[in-house]
């Protein structure tokens, strides 16, 4: 946890849990949609414990195969969104990364 919560804004119960899912090497989740639908993913990664190194991420739809992504992002960034993941979705600020580029944070 020291080496990971400058990167994250400090320790605490939130970053305890996400090294624990970072360990875990997949999350699963609901994208909810307008209408009330929603759509299941899951992300996985292999690689890096430290914070500064690549971790190599696959997200797939199950329902959806043709639609994936691959991409990499440092360990800390990773443990930043499950960090802020709220029950079973990202926050909107991997989404808007991962759609848009968008790398604001805003």
């Amino acid at each position: 946890m020291p080496l990971f919560a400058p990167y994250c804004g400090g320790a605490g119960p939130a970053l305890e849990l996400a090294l624990a899912r970072l360990q875990l090497g997949q999350f699963e989740g609901l994208r909810a949609l307008r209408g009330g639908d929603h759509h299941g993913y899951v992300l996985r990664w292999t690689g890096a414990l430290a914070p500064l190194e690549e971790n190599h991420c696959e997200l797939r739809f199950p329902a959806r195969p043709q639609i994936h992504y691959s991409f990499s992002v440092p360990a800390y960034r990773l443990l930043a969104w499950l960090a802020q993941s709220e029950a079973d979705d990202l926050p909107d600020g991997f989404w808007r990364w991962l759609i848009l580029g968008d790398d604001s944070g805003a």
